[in-house]
């Protein structure tokens, strides 16, 4: 039935049946040039196709095998390369010759945990077909090694210690779990509030807005008194980084209306009014419920913002995002997700002085720097960073296979001096980490003589995520 799908395809002009997502491009151009030539005979076109499908589908599934498999967060989709229909984006993982990763499947921060931890491709889901409709589907047909996830949530310690203990899916394995951040980000606060080319507020009113079940009009709030209209509140249903990120600053400064911080935005605020909070799946989806909700407020990574952040102008961003009013000593300012105002906010916050720290202290906003971080004493307040979770070892040590497109990627992106990805980074509104954190990244999980690097020799013979 397969051969005949494709014979169909290309005698009749048909949609190529796929055999796996990421199969069609292969067979698509190949089918273009038999149906463009009737010089060929159809016997030989015949058996030159059922030899090509046999051919290819075993092609497709070593590569899906052997390359870097992986996703989970949203927020840096884009800048990694996603799987979307009906073109998947090219970024810093996917590109070639090097990293050379699988396309990137954005699920949420909790999905990509989920998927790695379990070493379970079918969690890695996409929309296949641009139809809303329509179920999302696993981007591998057939089950394949999860090699790293995509995380702005943080790992946490239950998750280090069920990872260090399993025996069979954990360090007795795999080696080590590395946490790195990628780049830094803000979380802005889009508004659809009609006739407003600006809109500032204090963190406290940020949290009233977003948490405190009697604030439901926009007149109830400081500086609204005129606007007599119901406050539309878009959070993410699912598992999100972004939300975790958000909700650890508003916990920093009212811990009552947000008594604790979580990757779920209902975990923690009672959205039972539905009059008030609308839920939105993914950060596409939440964008989309921003513009279906007049008066509404959200919070959304800032490469959603429809323009890269470096490109627009202060009224411009204003326009589109809240202003986070601070009084830093003694002087009071407005203050944008711009790169100077998020970079401000990491002063202060340095990478661990151990390479041997385990995976949990490498995140950024984690551990000694968490407070820091939740409510920092510079800059724009709503920051994080985004971060990749591997395991130190992969059994793929071939060349330029799993191990060494891990290592490909640490070298292009933490190389003290490299300059690969910035241009990527910028275009996508992200910020490139300090030089302390790269340093000391690039150092431990690169540099071949120390014992924590991925495809340490000592420590990973034997061992790894296989293929």
């Amino acid at each position: 039935m397969l051969i005949q799908g494709y014979w169909d395809a290309v005698f009749v002009g048909g949609e190529v049946p796929e055999i796996c997502s990421f199969g069609s491009y292969f067979f698509s151009n190949f089918f273009s040039l038999f149906r463009s030539n009737s010089m060929i005979s159809v016997n030989f076109k015949r058996n030159a196709l059922s030899a090509l499908v046999a051919v290819g589908v075993m092609t497709m599934a070593a590569a899906a095998s052997a390359a870097v498999v992986g996703g989970g967060a949203t927020l840096p989709e884009e800048l990694y390369g996603k799987a979307k229909f009906p073109t998947s984006s090219t970024g810093i993982l996917n590109k070639t010759p090097a990293p050379g990763f699988n396309t990137y499947v954005g699920i949420g921060s909790g999905g990509g945990k989920n998927s790695f931890f379990q070493n379970n491709s079918n969690l890695l889901v996409w929309d296949h077909d641009g139809n809303p409709a329509t179920a999302n589907v696993p981007f591998y047909s057939t089950p394949v090694t999860v090699d790293y996830a995509g995380s702005d949530s943080l790992v946490t310690a239950a998750e280090q210690t069920a990872y260090d203990n399993h025996t069979t899916l954990g360090k007795t394995s795999f080696g080590r779990l590395i946490q790195v951040p990628t780049v830094l980000t803000s979380v802005t606060v889009p508004y659809n509030i009609s006739g407003r080319t600006s809109v500032n507020l204090t963190s406290a009113q940020l949290a009233q807005i977003f948490a405190d079940p009697t604030i439901t009009n926009w007149n109830q709030v400081t500086g609204f008194s005129t606007l007599n209209q119901p406050i539309k509140v878009i959070y993410r249903a699912e598992s999100s980084g972004t939300s975790e990120i958000f909700l650890r600053h508003l916990n920093s400064v009212n811990s009552t209306l947000v008594p604790s911080v979580n990757s779920t935005f209902s975990s923690v605020v009672n959205v039972s009014n539905t009059s008030k909070y609308v839920a939105a799946t993914g950060s596409d989806g939440v964008v989309a419920a921003l513009a279906a909700n007049p008066y509404s407020i959200t919070y959304v990574s800032p490469d959603k913002l429809g323009a890269p952040l470096g490109t627009l102008t202060p009224a411009q961003l204003a326009a589109k995002v809240v202003a986070i009013t601070r009084t830093i000593s003694g002087t009071t300012s407005n203050l944008l997700p711009t790169e100077v105002n998020v970079t401000a906010a990491m002063t202060g916050i340095n990478p661990p002085a151990l390479a041997s720290a385990p995976a949990v202290d490498w995140g950024i906003g984690a551990g000694s720097t968490a407070a820091a971080l939740a409510n920092p004493s510079q800059g724009y307040p709503i920051v994080g960073a985004t971060n990749l979770i591997f395991s130190q070892c992969y059994a793929d040590v071939s060349s330029g296979g799993d191990r060494d497109k891990v290592r490909q990627f640490l070298a292009q992106h933490y190389a003290p001096t490299s300059t690969v990805n910035d241009a990527d980074i910028a275009a996508h509104s992200f910020i490139k980490l300090p030089s302390n954190w790269r340093t000391a990244i690039y150092n431990a999980f690169f540099t071949s003589t120390s014992p924590e690097s991925v495809g340490y020799t000592s420590i990973c013979t034997g061992k790894g995520r296989p293929l």
